[in-house]
């Protein structure tokens, strides 16, 4: 009987090994498959100033995603036609160079607009054949705005404007019933204190450190080193430290995430380092308090190398698990290149757990880099994909030291696929552990649970 059951044993360990084997292996470089936007688009004037205000929004609604990006003088939005067929028209000519944008319907006649320093540009409806209109709603503006982010500041139920500037401070504007005219839109301060020299703040709230910190039912804002309480609809604000900020060669500088990392019903910050080499990412777990306190968990580091800047940050689940990975790419900029290394795409794939456990993979490393990444589903077909560009051209890179924009395909989409991996998960922990073999973060035990050897008696 005891041979028997021994027999059985073995049976069911290499029924458990089959399993494992067709369990997905998690995040890798065969995750994703690279495709070029553009592989160039030329600047009228020197270049002394990069390609800034990426947008990834259905402007057509045609029912999928296109791109929009600027250079110094003008602003483009690339159509979708297919993986790699983009095709380029024009929104309008820049009044100044500007790095930060966001798409949302500011007029709310149902098409998508683009929003940047100063100035947003009206959809006319008929993209494909005609450049948008242009509308000025703050004639104060007279340098870059780095970060803009729409959200509900005032608890209206729609979306107003956040901005933020190293020379113009971080402020909020209220969209107007009419906004189809060159007008000053009502605007609120939030702080000035990012234009002091021992402040010298570059950039943060971009792109979702807009959002409910201390559970009281209002949006607050992050920024490198502290995060703002929205007292007063957005008319007080309280400033709270952080323990996540380095400075770089333009101060400090970060991209923001707000959202329920580890589930637990607060909203944590994910953060990465921007504008400086050796950067650096980082979850802040919120402790639930009011105000909330928050301790930073960095997240793995060992590609080789040192790093270059991560100016760029997305928070989604791209592996279909249900849990949220992070995802961002190194800068091609000369000044803040990797060392050791060329320019890399990240993700950190989350592994689950308590506290939760995250592995570094570098998904795409072919001297291609990136620069305020989007994501969104771009090809149709279920879970998340990445959209990005440069913002300085790096003569090395592999696009013959061109300018480019580029997306990556998510080759995860594969309902029976996620299925296997969640089941494994959460199968006995007797059935599968092992701490001689890992698959996807899951321990499976051969020698205690499958043994593949039997003494009869």
């Amino acid at each position: 009987m005891r041979m028997a059951l021994a027999v059985s044993m073995t049976f069911l360990c290499l029924a458990a090994w089959a399993l494992i084997a067709q369990a997905p292996a998690g995040i890798s470089s065969g995750t994703f498959k690279h495709h070029f936007i553009t592989a160039d688009i030329p600047q009228v004037k020197p270049l002394t100033w990069g390609y800034g205000t990426s947008v990834l929004a259905d402007f057509d609604k045609d029912g999928d995603l296109d791109y929009a990006i600027s250079t110094r003088e003008k602003m483009y939005w690339f159509e979708q036609r297919g993986p790699d067929d983009w095709q380029r028209h024009e929104v309008g000519d820049l009044a100044l160079g500007q790095l930060g944008a966001t798409g949302l319907d500011v007029d709310r006649d149902g098409w998508i607009d683009i929003v940047e320093g100063g100035y947003w540009y009206r959809n006319p409806h008929n993209p494909t054949s005609q450049p948008f209109d242009r509308y000025r709603y703050d004639s104060g503006i007279r340098s870059e705005i780095h970060d803009i982010v729409a959200a509900d500041l005032n608890g209206d139920a729609r979306p107003e404007i956040i901005v933020m500037g190293d020379e113009e401070g971080m402020f909020w504007y209220e969209i107007p019933a009419n906004p189809r005219t060159d007008a000053n839109w009502p605007r609120t301060t939030v702080t000035t204190t990012v234009l002091q020299k021992q402040e010298s703040i570059h950039g943060g709230i971009t792109p979702r450190g807009v959002a409910d910190l201390d559970n009281d039912g209002d949006a607050d804002l992050v920024l490198p080193d502290r995060w703002y309480e929205n007292r007063s609809a957005g008319t007080e604000w309280v400033k709270h430290p952080l323990p996540f900020g380095k400075r770089g060669m333009y101060g400090l500088s970060s991209r923001s995430w707000v959202v329920d990392l580890d589930k637990d019903g607060d909203n944590d910050i994910v953060a990465t380092d921007s504008d400086q080499t050796d950067s650096r990412a980082a979850w802040l777990e919120n402790n639930g308090q009011n105000p909330p306190v928050f301790t930073a968990h960095f997240l793995p580091k060992g590609a080789p190398g040192i790093r270059g800047s991560f100016h760029s940050l997305a928070v989604a689940d791209l592996d279909g698990d249900a849990d949220l990975d992070i995802v961002t790419v190194e800068q091609e900029d000369p000044d803040i290149l990797p060392s050791g290394a060329s320019p890399r795409w990240y993700v950190w794939e989350n592994l689950g757990g308590k506290p939760l456990r995250f592995a570094e993979r570098v998904v795409l490393d072919v001297k291609l880099g990136g620069h305020d990444i989007q994501i969104g589903d771009i090809d149709g077909d279920g879970d998340v994909d990445i959209a990005s560009k440069v913002w300085s051209r790096w003569s090395g890179n592999a696009n013959g030291g061109k300018f480019h924009a580029d997306w990556l395909e998510n080759l995860t989409a594969n309902p029976s696929r996620a299925k296997r991996k969640t089941d494994l998960a959460a199968a006995p922990a007797t059935a599968i552990r092992d701490p001689r073999a890992t698959m996807s973060g899951m321990a499976v035990d051969a020698g205690a649970a499958c043994p593949l050897h039997f003494t009869p008696s």
